[in-house]
């Protein structure tokens, strides 16, 4: 595996101008550098136009960066995503109404498979923060309850979070739940320990000068 097939491109800061935005996914359109790229909701028919007509899949996050929102709004803000063109979703969901709200969860996860269905991949994002030692460890078993396939985990700038986290989900991940950590930056170095820790996607907020060919073993 190639550190593009790892790397996911996140430029959803709230301040990103639109020259900014434009210049990014123009280059990526051009040098074919990842194979995805998150934006926020306002930005995917945008960056749809804009990468075309690459194979770079374009996801949005919903719900984002709290994950507290109603069903509806959560159902709403997935919807409209897939409508402006949205391969994959993000979607924020708050850890307290992950592990201890069991009705509200249900009635998600309902409103969540008719869209999966019909529309695309749907990925659950939980802020690294909210996440003590005991709820990293109950949040697997919920996520195969659920059926959710990919857990999503924001980790900031801190490398050495992500990696203990890698390390802990490594021991009950099981086979069919992916996991995805969010960092500020990473090096190559840092990216194959997460691979070796079965971490199956990264998401940066900055390529840098990160070697995009190097191969991760």
């Amino acid at each position: 595996m190639k550190v593009s097939e790892l790397v996911s491109l996140r430029l959803v800061a709230p301040d990103m101008k639109d020259w900014e935005l434009k210049d990014t996914l123009t280059k990526l359109r051009q040098e074919n550098l990842v194979q995805e790229v998150v934006v926020l909701p306002t930005n995917v028919r945008r960056a749809k136009q804009l990468l075309a007509p690459t194979a770079i899949k374009i996801g949005t996050v919903v719900d984002y960066p709290l994950g507290s929102g109603t069903v509806a709004k959560k159902a709403f803000e997935a919807g409209h995503a897939f409508q402006e063109g949205a391969d994959f979703i993000e979607l924020s969901v708050n850890s307290y109404t992950l592990l201890e709200q069991a009705t509200l969860v249900a009635q998600l996860e309902d409103t969540l498979r008719g869209i999966a269905v019909t529309w695309g991949e749907i990925r659950t994002r939980v802020a690294a923060e909210q996440l003590t030692e005991i709820k990293k460890l109950a949040i697997l078993p919920r996520m195969r309850e659920l059926g959710w396939k990919c857990l999503v985990l924001d980790e900031g700038a801190s490398v050495a979070d992500a990696l203990h986290d890698a390390e802990t989900f490594s021991f009950d991940g099981g086979e069919k739940l992916q996991l995805q950590l969010n960092l500020t930056q990473a090096s190559v170095t840092v990216l194959r320990d997460l691979v070796k820790n079965g971490v199956t996607r990264v998401g940066v907020e900055d390529l840098g000068d990160l070697d995009l060919s190097a191969e991760l073993g």
